[in-house]
């Protein structure tokens, strides 16, 4: 799959500048490439901040706060049916094929095991970079990520991978957390006793004045490295490793939002008795 690499980032090159060259003055926000439940590409989706619903505006014919990186309800996406993204699905059936994995569903196979997902991301590296460097875009302003309906941690892990820290980095990450969580109710009916102690653990980190949070991002770090970590609610993981991840004071995580996402695990158990 590597030797087809230059085809993706060219496709990728391709189909977002034709979508920024109509869309750019509506301010775009989000780009995902999206895929479907075979691992084929589907197509490549934009949304703007001008497509996103005022209180002045007709509510139907805009989109809803709720779903903003909601990428089924985007409406801008290049063609399905000339789009160059087409000419390496081509390409990705064959390499399927040869893998014996062609025509399983993805929920029954694992991207990271074939070693795709690396790949993917380096291709859209490059395309990102390209737009910059060679095409002069300005996509500062723009969250980059991967969408596959089976598997929607893929939307997270891009986005870390492919955006540097930015608020709507921090914004994302939080939004799909909390929606996991909402429609994910079984996997926090019990929390283990360690779930527990992570939870203190996290909440006494935050509590020490002067709230620092280049030495909670360490500590939390620190917690990663345990070797119960592992076993630790996955959800719990998430907000770990979001607090190990703050480097700028711009986009960290205040004392306030972390404990209140802390109470919001508390609060799901509550709500389910």
């Amino acid at each position: 799959m590597l030797q087809h690499l230059s085809v993706l980032k060219d496709a990728l090159i391709h189909e977002f500048y034709q979508l920024y060259d109509r869309y750019y003055e509506d301010e775009i926000y989000g780009c995902a490439l999206v895929f479907n439940e075979y691992m084929l590409l589907d197509h490549l989706s934009i949304a703007t901040q001008r497509s996103l619903f005022a209180e002045h505006e007709d509510y139907a014919q805009f989109l809803s706060q709720d779903d903003k990186w909601n990428v089924s309800k985007w409406r801008f996406r290049s063609s399905s049916s000339d789009s160059r993204l087409q000419q390496f699905n081509h390409l990705l059936n064959e390499y399927l094929q040869q893998r014996h994995v062609f025509g399983t569903p993805l929920q029954q196979q694992n991207l990271d095991t074939l070693n795709n997902l690396d790949i993917l991301l380096s291709a859209f590296k490059q395309a990102k970079e390209a737009l910059v460097d060679s095409y002069g875009l300005d996509v500062d302003q723009i969250l980059f990520f991967i969408s596959l309906p089976a598997q929607p941690n893929i939307e997270t892990n891009s986005a870390q991978a492919l955006n540097g820290s930015s608020q709507l980095l921090q914004e994302f990450l939080q939004v799909k957390q909390h929606r996991q969580i909402a429609h994910d109710p079984a996997r926090l009916k019990k929390l283990s006793q360690a779930d527990k102690d992570m939870l203190v653990d996290i909440a006494q980190l935050v509590k020490i004045d002067p709230f620092d949070y280049l030495q909670i991002a360490n500590q939390a770090y620190i917690l990663t490295l345990d070797s119960t970590f592992a076993d630790i609610n996955p959800y719990i993981q998430k907000l770990v490793y979001t607090i190990a991840a703050m480097e700028d004071a711009t986009f960290a995580m205040s004392r306030e939002e972390i404990l209140e996402r802390i109470d919001q695990f508390y609060s799901h158990l509550i709500r389910q008795r």
